[in-house]
């Protein structure tokens, strides 16, 4: 639950435990406007973290999972889960959605700035937390396929990938930079939840994409590689 001090910068232990205090009291008068509309949560799923600290971050690797309602809904509020250690209240994030193309995303359809507003254990599991944005809004038409993501702007907000979730196929859309597709990251299926109203259960469509073209970096070896980098402290 700690906040980075400065851009890829890590708390100390002794620091995240504070700064977790300091959030509790904050937190405590928070509330989602929009009641839950899909719950792909570690606890939801009842399954195991492959890693809670895959890059995510708008500048650099960032991801996306697809979704599809059966009626229309009004989609203004994302939760992702990832450790404590990156990001915290305040932090400006950017939410995306993309169209669907041939089972993999397409085109930006919509995308919003907004800034992470909760930080708690709902939903979450050993060694990640719950982080919450709401956004204005997008309607996601009944029956199609969505690809959303949220990925900090300027800030490491980090992201949970899950192990053999029921009804999941153990990817996630990455994307480089401010949103080249990159392939599909075979490292697990992204935990998250999301919010909204006159929507219904929603279903994860699968396929997702197969593994990541040649041009790139095979999944799991360049989400690793990125966050071994990252977790060591950089000089101040």
């Amino acid at each position: 639950m700690a906040r980075i001090t400065a851009i890829g910068r890590l708390l100390s232990p002794a620091g995240a435990l504070l700064a977790c205090a300091a959030a509790a009291a904050t937190l405590a008068a928070t509330a989602t406007a929009s009641p839950l509309l899909l719950d792909w949560s570690p606890a939801a799923l009842g399954a195991a973290a492959q890693g809670n600290e895959y890059r995510n971050i708008r500048t650099s690797q960032h991801f996306a999972e697809n979704v599809s309602f059966a009626t229309d809904s009004f989609v203004d509020g994302i939760d992702i889960y990832s450790s404590g250690r990156f990001g915290g209240l305040g932090t400006p994030v950017a939410i995306t959605i993309w169209a669907d193309r041939n089972g993999r995303p397409g085109d930006v359809v919509g995308q919003f700035g907004s800034a992470v507003s909760t930080i708690d254990d709902a939903g979450a599991s050993a060694g990640n937390v719950r982080k919450h944005a709401d956004f204005d809004g997008f309607t996601m038409l009944a029956g199609t396929i969505y690809w959303i993501g949220m990925a900090g702007r300027t800030v490491e907000l980090a992201q949970t990938a899950l192990l053999a979730v029921d009804g999941g196929d153990g990817r996630m859309a990455q994307f480089s930079n401010h949103g080249g597709y990159g392939g599909s990251s075979v490292v697990g299926d992204m935990a998250f939840r999301l919010y909204g109203t006159q929507g219904s259960p929603a279903v994860i469509e699968l396929p997702e994409p197969g593994s990541l073209p040649l041009a790139g970096v095979a999944g799991v070896a360049l989400l690793m590689a990125q966050f071994r980098r990252q977790r060591r402290p950089r000089p101040r």
